[in-house]
């Protein structure tokens, strides 16, 4: 199998495990919001920052390091092992008292202890990514998602069955422990790699260079998503808190269906293709997520209403319009998200780390200046941001890439066009449906069929030739 049609397989196993973890995740995340209140609420998804933390961990630049390293060596295998497992337990024992001593001032003892229950999870995620990189590397993504996807259904059951017994945020505990334990022990079954505690000192010399300005990324990464709740946190409260951690749940979904999927298959496969062509395979991609990421976006924002009603319940409708304004970023990602993981499969990682701070500074001055005014315009303002930073993103690259923001705009044009048309199409069947007494659900099903029919017959009737070059290069990977 060439490593075209190798890298298409990855993506769609990809998709379908983030799809089965997103679900179930998503979904405990629902019966949770609607069991617990606001408060407690607030309290968890305080507690899950601390999940998040342990799994930006996986890209920390380990596993990236393994995977575009040109041949296995099992002693630089046993070397990353011993910096990761030692670099974890560190972090874990950070967690633990920084995390568990805000917690405990911040909110309550029981918070607290939940905190340092959870602060496990960097030694299990962080032994889990390196153990995943030898199969990563073998494209074996078929088995990544059996053994997530099962460890995530179980998890996901486990934590609804406790919480329904009263257990309350012991559940979440008990359920993340539980799945990242499962993941572990059967990923270094699989994996069959003999473990030993040793490190070279040139092993280690290539791990931090390459790996701790992706650490500085990851790090940099939940800032930048995470900057905008904490602020509101601190400034407006535990329930403005509460309201813009549901708001976000949504996009937060599609984003690890839709481009974290893809983007985790361009290092493995860009760093397997050559130079010249790197720039055409990046233009390939870009296109092909445009036609599906873009309006998937843009029509969750025009039924954000009705997504948050169903979803969670009555007491977070005010995150409609949060989630209306968060969705309408998607056109400035989507055309700067894969660039970091460009530059990073030539081993460019500072350059990486570079356009991960031009939007993290970015982000954090306007969140921090604007949430005085209001969640509102907060996200307005950085929704702002995110679109006036993509040309300096865009110079960057330049440095080492041929690319060119006029083409990449011109190359998602034909889904930014019918997108809007399609969101006109959803807000006209709204008004009528709502002259009706349709149940929520039935009403949500049908403006997402009038807005994916309407994205399809518009694509097909005015950009066919856009469509048919998508289709042409996955005949072509068959």
């Amino acid at each position: 199998m060439n490593v075209k049609k190798k890298t298409l397989t990855g993506s769609l196993w990809n998709v379908v495990r983030t799809f089965t973890i997103s679900f179930i995740d998503l979904f405990v995340y629902m019966y949770l919001a609607r069991l617990l209140t606001l408060e407690e609420f607030g309290v968890l998804t305080f507690c899950l920052l601390i999940v998040e933390f342990a799994n930006m961990l996986t890209n920390v630049g380990v596993n990236q390091n393994l995977i575009q390293r040109k041949e296995w060596d099992l002693s630089y295998f046993s070397s990353v092992f011993t910096f990761v497992l030692s670099a974890s337990v560190v972090l874990t024992f950070l967690l633990g008292l920084i995390g568990g001593g805000v917690a405990f001032y911040t909110h309550s003892k029981l918070a607290a202890l939940v905190i340092l229950s959870l602060s496990i999870l960097p030694i299990l995620v962080g032994l889990q990514s390196i153990f995943s990189a030898k199969m990563e590397r073998d494209f074996l993504n078929k088995e990544i998602t059996t053994i997530k996807g099962s460890a995530a259904v179980f998890s996901g059951l486990l934590t609804i069955t406790l919480a329904y017994n009263g257990i309350g945020l012991w559940s979440v505990v008990v359920g993340k422990i539980t799945q990242h334990t499962v993941v572990l022990i059967w990923f270094f079954a699989k994996a069959k790699l003999k473990v030993s505690l040793s490190i070279e000192r040139s092993h280690l010399n290539e791990i931090t260079s390459f790996c701790l300005p992706l650490f500085a990324i990851a790090v940099i990464n939940f800032l930048h998503g995470k900057a905008s709740n904490l602020y509101v946190g601190l400034v407006l409260g535990a329930e403005k808190f509460a309201l813009i951690s549901v708001s976000k749940k949504g996009t937060e979904v599609l984003s690890q269906l839709s481009i974290t999927s893809i983007n985790k298959m361009i290092v493995p496969s860009m760093s397997r293709v050559a130079n010249e062509k790197k720039v055409a395979a990046f233009y390939k991609v870009l296109h092909f997520t445009s036609l599906v990421v873009i309006p998937s976006f843009l029509g969750l924002g025009a039924v954000s209403e009705k997504f948050i009603l169903l979803t969670f319940g009555a007491k977070f409708s005010e995150s409609a319009i949060f989630l209306q304004i968060t969705t309408s970023m998607i056109i400035a990602q989507t055309l700067t998200w894969f660039l970091p993981n460009l530059l990073i499969s030539e081993g460019k990682t500072k350059d990486a780390l570079r356009l991960k701070l031009i939007s993290v500074i970015g982000s954090v001055l306007v969140s921090g200046c604007t949430v005085w005014f209001g969640v509102e315009v907060m996200l307005i303002s950085m929704t702002v941001a995110s679109y006036l930073i993509m040309p300096i993103i865009v110079s960057v690259v330049k440095k080492h890439y041929d690319i060119e923001l006029g083409k990449m705009i011109k190359l998602c044009l034909p889904s930014i066009i019918s997108s809007f048309v399609m969101i006109t199409a959803i807000k006209v069947a709204e008004v009528y449906l709502d002259l009706y007494s349709i149940p929520l659900i039935f009403d949500l099903l049908a403006l997402i069929c009038v807005g994916g029919l309407t994205y399809a017959i518009v694509i097909m009737i005015f950009f066919r030739s856009s469509v048919g070059e998508v289709v042409g290069l996955l005949k072509k990977n068959q």
